[in-house]
């Protein structure tokens, strides 16, 4: 069965997919000059009641942040960026691991193993703490020297590199042992190169892993994507506004309406007007849930592939059984003689 049959893979990219296209015909049909906005709230009586961040009720169903803006219209809208540049980070550094790794697969085995235990550490390194030891100076202190796109394409370009060296390893040690099959040996005795072996036999292999991996990656981005802006650092850009200059109370903006940005730069009133940061958790919740399903289901339809593959290998190995020729006690006696029944 494929696996976009599996209802538990449809509704994990269902899901996805009405996130991000969704997102980017809302944003369309109301851009950012169109957006929702309340700074005041007024009763029937057009008395003021309520001011900035006001509290979900029936005109605003996720409230307001603090400055009036819609909080459903700052997640419809954000999540085009947020997938949009996990889907494009994910990709990379799918692309570049697996291509290095396929490179590494064909160097001397000892050479492997000692690129595999040199890049080990990777694999217990806090990415977060890496990626905000060499994204603060850039997005926060030295901000205002760069231009938005220089800092978000250096944040991308990070965030890319500091997950290369885990996938390079996992691919260059799972195209190795396939490299150890015996019918390898008999494609290159028939003349095969290593190009043709890589994409005719390896490449097919690896394809259900290289899906997982990229779903997992996805997770791993949104994940770590969510841990910086809760540190305030904001891939999009961060603007800094001053909400009381007597008492020079500064506060970082996010630049874009991106998930984890809205988290960080709300996180202060989390005490207060925590129902600000409740819609972008809840967005990372549904699409890293959805995600899961989709891993799972590929899980499923890899295990059950490799299981019947191994179901027919040992069904060809039984032996045909020698049909034995019945004699009569006539034709047997003459054998005993004479060593043949003729």
């Amino acid at each position: 069965m494929s696996v976009w049959k599996s209802p538990l893979f449809l509704t994990g990219f269902l899901t996805i997919f009405s996130l991000f296209f969704g997102s980017i015909i809302y944003s369309h049909y109301v851009p950012n000059d169109k957006q929702p906005v309340m700074q005041i709230r007024y009763d029937e009586n057009k008395n003021a009641i309520d001011g900035a961040p006001i509290a979900p009720f029936k005109d605003m169903p996720f409230g307001t942040d603090r400055f009036g803006v819609s909080i459903l219209h700052k997640v419809i809208d954000g999540a085009k960026y947020t997938l949009g540049v996990a889907f494009f980070i994910a990709f990379a550094r799918l692309f570049f691991g697996t291509l290095l790794g396929l490179i590494i697969s064909q160097l001397p085995k000892f050479i492997l193993n000692t690129l595999s235990k040199l890049f080990e550490s990777f694999y217990y390194a806090p990415a977060t703490i890496i990626a905000y030891l060499l994204l603060y100076p850039v997005l926060q202190i030295f901000t205002w020297s760069l231009p938005r796109d220089i800092q978000t394409i250096f944040a991308v370009i990070l965030l890319v590199i500091i997950a290369v060296p885990p996938i390079m390893v996992t691919v260059a040690s799972e195209t190795s042992k396939f490299l150890e099959n015996e019918f390898i040996s008999s494609v290159k005795v028939l003349g095969g190169s290593r190009l043709h072996t890589l994409r005719k036999h390896v490449m097919p292999h690896l394809r259900p892993h290289l899906s997982i991996l990229y779903s997992q990656q996805l997770i791993a981005t949104l994940l770590l994507g969510a841990h910086l802006g809760i540190l305030q650092v904001f891939i999009g850009g961060t603007d800094f506004i001053t909400l009381d200059p007597l008492e020079n109370n500064t506060v970082p903006v996010a630049m874009i309406n991106e998930w984890s940005s809205m988290i960080g730069a709300n996180y202060f009133q989390i005490r207060g007007d925590r129902w600000i940061v409740f819609a972008p958790l809840a967005g990372f919740a549904i699409t890293i849930l959805a995600l899961n399903f989709m891993v799972e289901a590929m899980k499923r339809q890899y295990l059950a592939k490799s299981s019947y593959t191994k179901r027919t290998r040992k069904v060809r190995e039984v032996k045909t059984p020698v049909q034995v020729k019945t004699l009569s006690q006539e034709q047997f006696d003459r054998i005993m003689k004479t060593g043949t029944d003729n």
